[in-house]
């Protein structure tokens, strides 16, 4: 029996180009009528020569994470060749500048209160204003003041476009040597108290109420405000959370005709803790911490997830970044403890790669132990990073052939029921 060739896998799509997204853009804004959104809006021409501008440099290979993104700015935002408060403006605000350079390209400066309306009505894919965030269903996060220069409040309909955004447009040297990336695997999750809630309507509160055990039932630890916390979550409609304090604001759809959504407020510089949980609620990539000035290393012993010292890398604020393998450079050693020693060979062993802030990175370095110790490592992808390893010359036994801890541990579990 003749049977027919299996047809071909289909070709990606590629993604549209900075130039096909800016006539588009154009095009629904003609479509809509939405022309009162915009104070000022730049003539589709000028727009169409910076994006296809952009599109030559991605060809060239140049690596710009926002290529193409139509940005929206805020009222009183500089924008070099519009006119502002005090005539033409010569330079972009600094956060303009940023994201420009990143590969977004500015379509105009919308009217008041209406950066985030241009956002949802898929106008614009970022927006940049100042002042207090406005709940609509568009995520909204304010950095820490200082980290964005003159335009702290961030818009966008995609989470992980958000984020980001947000990290092109931080100013690298504003960060702290010491600030948390994450808050572990059970974070304290403040929200607000029965007589906080109760002017609310029924259905806002069960919504609410909704998510809050969601997050619990994810293993967050829920507190009342006044106790410590490591993220406040508070709904839409309950803007509780100080001008100080960064926030991650998390549409959630309609609730009784108006937007519905939670706002995750964290001390200064720890934003990453919201946009962890933001991601979670969401189901979005969680992503790169976007703190620019952490440090990047890997543990293969005891402080990988689960183990006892993975508790001390949550006290210092260090983040899980995935599984790692290393290049085939390597032995694993088992040290007294029990704990694991890495120490040059011939083999691949498996780690995990974790981010820190530079201060809490000093504190690991010297909290270590000897014979363990902070050396580099290279991974199975040719980069090279700090690691947890350990003195070759220290009294050890062999584990190479386990290649990870965990396995080892496994082993070793097995082993005793089997003799129990």
């Amino acid at each position: 029996m003749n049977t027919l060739p299996p047809e071909p896998e289909p070709l990606p799509t590629a993604p549209p180009s900075a130039f096909q997204r800016v006539i588009s853009a154009y095009e629904r804004l003609a479509e809509t009528d939405r022309a009162n959104d915009w104070e000022t809006l730049r003539s589709e021409e000028d727009v169409l020569v910076e994006a296809k501008a952009i599109d030559e440099r991605v060809r060239a290979g140049e690596d710009l994470p926002l290529a193409g993104q139509l940005l929206a700015a805020g009222a009183t935002t500089a924008i070099a060749g519009l006119p502002g408060d005090t005539g033409l403006a010569e330079v972009s605000a600094v956060a303009v500048q940023r994201l420009t350079q990143a590969g977004a390209v500015v379509l105009g400066r919308a009217g008041k209160a209406s950066v985030p309306a241009v956002v949802v009505s898929g106008a614009a894919d970022l927006g940049l204003e100042t002042g207090i965030p406005h709940r609509e269903a568009a995520f909204a996060l304010r950095a820490t003041p200082g980290l964005i220069p003159d335009v702290p409040v961030l818009y966008a309909r995609e989470l992980t476009l958000a984020r980001q955004a947000m990290g092109t447009a931080t100013a690298a040297d504003a960060w702290p040597a010491s600030f948390r990336l994450s808050a572990g695997e059970h974070p304290r999750v403040a929200v607000p108290g029965a007589a906080e809630l109760a002017p609310l309507p029924v259905a806002v509160r069960r919504s609410f109420e909704a998510v809050v055990a969601a997050f619990a039932a994810s293993g967050m630890r829920i507190r009342s405000f006044g106790e410590r916390f490591d993220v406040q979550l508070t709904p839409f409609a309950l803007d509780l959370a100080g001008p100080e304090l960064p926030t991650v604001s998390v549409p959630l759809g309609e609730v009784g005709g108006e937007p519905f959504g939670i706002t995750l407020a964290t001390a200064a510089y720890e934003e990453q803790l919201a946009l962890d949980l933001a991601s979670l609620l969401t189901a979005a990539p969680a992503g790169e911490p976007y703190a620019a000035t952490s440090v990047e290393f890997v543990v293969f012993g005891e402080q990988v997830r689960g183990r006892p010292l993975s508790a001390w890398l949550a006290e210092l604020g260090a983040r899980y970044a995935g599984d790692v393998v290393t290049a085939s450079h390597y032995r694993m050693v088992l040290l007294a403890g029990p704990e694991a020693g890495v120490v040059p060979g011939a083999q691949a062993l498996t780690g995990e790669r974790w981010t820190i802030s530079p201060d809490s990175f000093e504190q690991l370095r010297d909290g270590l132990g000897a014979p363990l110790r902070i050396t580099t490592v290279r991974l199975e992808n040719g980069v090279s990073l700090p690691a947890i390893t350990c003195d070759p010359m220290a009294e050890s036994t062999e584990l190479t052939s386990y290649r990870d801890w965990r396995a080892y541990l496994r082993f070793l579990s097995t082993a005793k029921g089997k003799t129990a």
